[in-house]
């Protein structure tokens, strides 16, 4: 199991003492599409899907989702967090062994997750003061966070019987600059003319793809390298940040394809690849 590049205290330390000025973020990876977003003090810190367990592979030991690297956090390091945000319910984006112990421990953090959801936490005993029900292009505010939830589609739209995603993304707006999070999906017209008016300044893209193989064994699809590269160019992205790469061997996507398709197509474009408890500062 590879090593994190920074980890434990000496990362939740270096989320505390952060600040960005105005018109800056600070995003940590941890690994999946596991991602931390602050800006200043004042605006608190949000994380989006979570995974910092083992919970898969010990629930089911004959799986083939084996994480490749040690969690770069433990769930009751978070306890601060202002907010976290679940794009879906497969489990590792809905991690309840993640989203219990933060829950227990913390009375101020929100949980927000797609409305077909909600029950499953309320089933853990998670205060429905706690808990935000997403619904597509319902705006919502965590602390200095403003929030959009938008539809996704993995690999399909899919809601419940009101109506309601099952899969969602997230603008985020915080501290002067706009964060698309794509949560699991692929590229559809609908998804970029929800997102192209935006123009956000970063966008978080899976990039783990899809093929026969992997769908026959009821593993869901995201869009492929490509399709992000191109996806983020058409939405008037200025940085590209892909995820959902790196933690399981049977399902990820070799990252120097990304970074070889956006040198020979769009030069100009900014990306960044980042690995698990690093921390990327990104002015606009």
């Amino acid at each position: 199991m590879r090593p994190t590049y920074k980890s434990g205290e000496e990362l939740l330390k270096e989320i505390q003492m952060t600040d960005m000025p105005f018109g800056s973020v600070a995003v940590w990876h941890l690994g999946q599409s596991g991602v931390i977003i602050k800006g200043g003090n004042q605006d608190g810190y949000i994380v989006i899907d979570p995974y910092l367990t083992f919970s898969i592979e010990e629930r089911s030991p004959n799986t083939e989702f084996k994480r490749g690297f040690e969690p770069p956090l433990t769930p009751e390091q978070l306890t601060d967090a202002s907010g976290i945000l679940i794009t879906h319910s497969h489990d590792d984006h809905l991690d309840l062994e993640t989203i219990i112990p933060i829950a227990q421990h913390s009375s101020h953090t929100y949980f927000a997750l797609p409305v077909p959801d909600v029950h499953v936490l309320e089933k853990k005993n998670i205060s429905s003061k706690q808990i935000i029900g997403a619904k597509a292009k319902e705006k919502f505010r965590i602390k200095g966070f403003e929030i959009t939830p938008i539809s996704a589609a993995h690999t399909n739209y899919e809601r419940d019987d009101n109506g309601n995603d099952r899969y969602l993304g997230f603008i985020i707006e915080v501290n002067g600059v706009t964060v698309f999070n794509c949560g699991d999906s692929v590229v559809t017209d609908e998804l970029i003319s929800d997102i192209k008016s935006y123009r956000p300044h970063i966008a978080i893209l899976p990039i783990n793809g899809q093929d026969y193989f992997r769908t026959s064994r009821w593993i869901v699809g995201n869009m492929n390298y490509r399709d992000a590269v191109d996806f983020g160019v058409t939405i008037g992205a200025d940085m590209i940040l892909p995820v959902h790469y790196d933690m399981f061997a049977n399902n990820r996507e070799n990252p120097a394809y990304f970074v070889d398709y956006i040198f020979h197509q769009y030069p100009n474009q900014k990306f960044h690849m980042m690995v698990p408890g690093e921390r990327f500062i990104y002015y606009k």
